[in-house]
């Protein structure tokens, strides 16, 4: 009975730990990259001339490298946002009506690390606090 308590304990530990080792969507064939990206997008972008002052990607659709060095890559994306905290009430209806959400285009540099993994380190467009990156 040992043997079969060791092997449904270890069944069901086996999910949890596949869990912890993925490390999200690749971006450019780097595993985990799509989540960098979002995440540093959401932290600093601005979108609609900061009239949607929290935008959210909600999904990055095109993907171009512009430069390849053994210290950088430079990539040019296309994406879906999303700002929910700008809505609008829409009358006898009921609920509110999400006005920003746009497609933008933004070029990120990123550094290569010691590791292998690339971390994001800049982006342009409009960004909070008065952070505007150099294009590239």
């Amino acid at each position: 009975m040992p043997n079969l308590r060791c092997f449904l304990l270890g069944a069901a530990l086996l999910p949890a730990l596949a869990a912890c080792a993925w490390q999200g969507p690749s971006l450019a064939g780097q595993p985990g990259l799509q989540y960098e990206v979002q995440s540093f997008y959401d932290g600093r972008a601005m979108e609609a001339q900061a009239r949607c002052p929290n935008p959210r990607m909600a999904a990055i659709v095109r993907t171009t490298v512009v430069e390849q060095t053994p210290e950088r890559l430079v990539m040019d994306l296309r994406y879906r946002w999303v700002d929910d905290t700008q809505t609008v009430d829409s009358g006898a209806s009921g609920g509110s009506k999400i006005v920003c959400q746009d497609w933008g285009e933004r070029r990120f540099t990123f550094s290569h690390e010691s590791d292998g993994r690339l971390r994001p380190i800049a982006m342009s467009g409009p960004q909070k606090w008065g952070r505007r990156s150099r294009r590239g």
